[in-house]
């Protein structure tokens, strides 16, 4: 899991090409102007533009994934996300190839994600997004890119 300010972005090209096009389409896109919905970038590469009011911990479940890596980017607002490993997850929903998803629970620790900033989450890394921020409630808008490994 990476946490960093999007500004930053350029020190991880180096990971793979595919992951900087993510950034580029992070960059280049004037999300703040979108409506929420699915946006393609090309066949490897698509974002979901998401707004939402975060939600109790206990509301939410972590996720994993196996086809894709997730970048998330806070648009505006700000959220807590509890990242854990994939070690140490128990499945609660067993992984969906279609929706590249499985659900279940694992030891955490959370970080505050704010405006301007990304995660980065490979399969390793188990995430719970969209949390509130010290007990509160705040709106977020968010863009989810999936890039396929």
């Amino acid at each position: 899991m990476i946490l960093d300010n999007l500004e930053n972005a350029e020190l991880y090209y180096p990971i793979s090409k595919k992951i900087m096009e993510g950034f580029h389409f992070i960059k280049l896109t004037d999300w703040k102007k979108l409506e929420p919905g699915k946006y393609e970038y090309n066949e490897d590469i698509y974002a979901n533009l998401q707004e939402y009011e975060t939600k109790d911990p206990k509301d939410a479940e972590f996720e994993v994934h196996r086809d894709y890596y997730d970048i998330q980017y806070v648009i505006s607002g700000e959220e807590i996300m509890g990242i854990g490993s994939l070690d140490d997850f128990k499945v609660t929903k067993e992984y969906n190839k279609q929706k590249d998803v499985a659900f279940g629970e694992c030891p955490s620790s959370n970080v505050l994600v704010k405006e301007g900033y990304f995660t980065f989450f490979a399969p390793k890394d188990a995430h719970k997004p969209s949390l509130n921020v010290a007990g509160e409630t705040k709106k977020v808008k968010k863009v989810i890119v999936k890039i396929k490994i």
